[in-house]
């Protein structure tokens, strides 16, 4: 069988996009004419040296007869989102391989982002190399500032990056600013710690990608989106007045007063996104519905065990961790939670493999 390559050039960012330049870009003469231009308007990015790289890897492999056919084709992303330019590029290296019918390639990249797609393109077609590209810099005092003034560049410029380095800090700063107009900067600190863990968080678990992707998905899942989203502000807002009513003691009745006291509020929160799951589940038919009932019913499990906690240690006045323990085995309480999870297990384990079998 003879071999087709392709050299695919990847600009995750779709920084030749800027030219007015619509991806994906086939044949030599092609991406050659994007690199000069390119050349002309960006000379010192590192997108050129990519671009001429592969441009001189064609060569290369076209005097090697063993090579077989070469093509060289230039695919992008989008610079607004990396689950979009993700997207992106898997449709263009489609678009691609339709058009060259190459069965191997070549990647040329010079990033770990635009290694990301790396495992994309090997879904379409078998890779029999990749080619780093890594731009030699001096070490000096002058190229280190030209360096950081590139890079300034595209913190202002870029969105997926000034969104980080510019928005965050400015949203920071209005929280404090605001707080010390209203006299309340003594609370600006923990403000301001709070609104930091919760983008750390959002941005280390994929949060935000998640929630792009839920929004995404219909007008349902929107409005339960909101809907969370507001219960979940009105929610913090009642557990601080709830540690404030009590003087953020940490007692045994206090920690079950604030269970008592904000518990149906959390669950409120997320009802809205397990019941547009199920609506969703039930308009297109899908078998899998049973998995968001399930969580459903764990839901409930678990409030009804905490509410009963909070419940004995308000009653019984309990100031003791082992008289709390004691009273738990003594109502069956923890006991029952077991039952529960394990009648949970069986009913999932049988619905499971009744799925299997249908799908």
């Amino acid at each position: 069988m003879n071999n087709r390559r392709l050299i695919i050039v990847v600009d995750f960012d779709n920084d030749v996009g800027r030219l007015g330049n619509k991806t994906p870009i086939i044949g030599y003469d092609a991406v050659f004419k994007v690199a000069t231009e390119y050349a002309l308007t960006n000379p010192q990015d590192s997108d050129l040296n990519v671009l001429f790289t592969a441009l001189k890897l064609y060569h290369d492999l076209k005097k090697d007869v063993s090579s077989g056919d070469i093509e060289v084709a230039l695919v992008a992303g989008d610079s607004s989102s990396s689950i979009r330019a993700s997207i992106k590029v898997s449709k263009e290296v489609e678009d691609v391989l339709e058009v060259t019918k190459c069965n191997e390639a070549i990647v040329v990249v010079d990033s770990v982002e635009d290694e990301s797609v790396l495992p994309i393109i090997q879904s379409k077609v078998k890779v029999v190399g990749v080619e780093r590209v890594v731009v030699e810099q001096l070490r000096g005092v002058e190229e280190t500032y030209v360096l950081l003034g590139r890079y300034l560049r595209k913190v202002l410029e870029e969105r997926r990056f000034s969104k980080v380095f510019l928005g965050l800090p400015g949203f920071l700063i209005l929280t404090y600013s605001i707080l010390t107009l209203m006299n309340l900067s003594v609370y600006a600190t923990p403000a301001i710690s709070l609104l930091l863990a919760a983008f750390l968080i959002f941005k280390g678990f994929g949060i935000d990608d998640i929630v792009v992707k839920w929004w995404r998905l219909s007008p349902i899942t929107r409005i339960s989106l909101v809907l969370s989203i507001l219960s979940i502000g009105m929610t913090s807002i009642i557990f601080y007045m709830t540690l404030l009513s009590r003087g953020f003691s940490s007692d045994i009745q206090s920690i079950a007063f604030y269970i008592g006291n904000t518990l149906p509020y959390i669950i409120i929160s997320f009802m809205p996104l397990i019941v547009a799951r199920i609506t969703l589940r039930v308009i297109r038919r899908s078998i899998r519905v049973w998995r968001d009932l399930i969580m459903l019913v764990i839901f409930i499990v678990f409030y009804n065990l905490l509410s009963r906690i909070s419940e004995i240690v308000a009653v019984q006045k309990l100031s003791d961790m082992r008289q709390v323990l004691s009273m738990l085995a003594e109502y069956r309480v923890v006991s029952t939670f077991f039952l529960y999870i394990i009648i949970i297990m069986s009913v999932s384990a049988i619905l499971y493999i009744i799925e299997k079998r249908v799908t």
